[in-house]
């Protein structure tokens, strides 16, 4: 990579943080969060990855076509076997969901839509400030989503690890990486 590359890439990632997750069984897929859309939101997001809070965690819902979802800490408790063998609602797995850090964000407006491949916060109720740690990605484009969901991310590597993740799986880790290379 050219110095003048580097200093490009660098410049993109301190205003625009990177966030890995490594999952059990599939690989590594990237963030690329949005403090420029989603201030509060996305510090909040990245207090709970640098505190280790996902590490261990399950993708604790699936719907094909639609999103995964994670976030819940009670399914730090729960064996892979288990959740796999019990489906709950919506695509959800029994008994997970409800859970989060128990400090909730407020509803941030902004102009992201919700495609493929981005991030969003879950929420009790479209538009309300319960907004925590729970978050999807978008399987499909899915704009009816738009304006009452925040998106404050996009995956920008390791789309088709997204793409093979099934419910049950768990984040062996989440952290903040300085760079990558920005194929998908």
């Amino acid at each position: 990579m050219s110095s003048l590359a580097l200093l490009a890439t660098l410049a993109l990632n301190s205003s625009r943080p990177l966030v890995a997750f490594d999952v059990q069984g599939r690989g590594q897929f990237v963030m690329e969060l949005r403090p420029d859309q989603a201030p509060k939101l996305c510090a909040h997001f990245l207090g709970l990855v640098e505190s280790g809070f996902y590490d261990g965690m399950l993708v604790h819902r699936k719907v094909p076509g639609f999103v995964v979802q994670s976030g819940d800490p009670a399914s730090k408790r729960v064996s892979i076997a288990w959740a796999r063998k019990n489906p709950g609602d919506r695509g959800g797995t029994k008994n997970l969901g409800a859970g989060g850090s128990g400090k909730p964000v407020p509803f941030e407006i902004n102009d992201l839509v919700h495609d493929r491949y981005t991030v969003g916060m879950a929420l009790e109720s479209p538009m309300d400030d319960s907004g925590d740690s729970q978050f999807f990605i978008n399987l499909a484009n899915n704009h009816r989503l738009n304006g009452m969901y925040v998106v404050f991310a996009s995956v920008v590597k390791g789309r088709s690890v997204v793409d093979r993740i099934e419910r049950g799986d768990r984040i062996v880790r989440a952290r903040r990486v300085a760079m990558i290379d920005r194929e998908l």
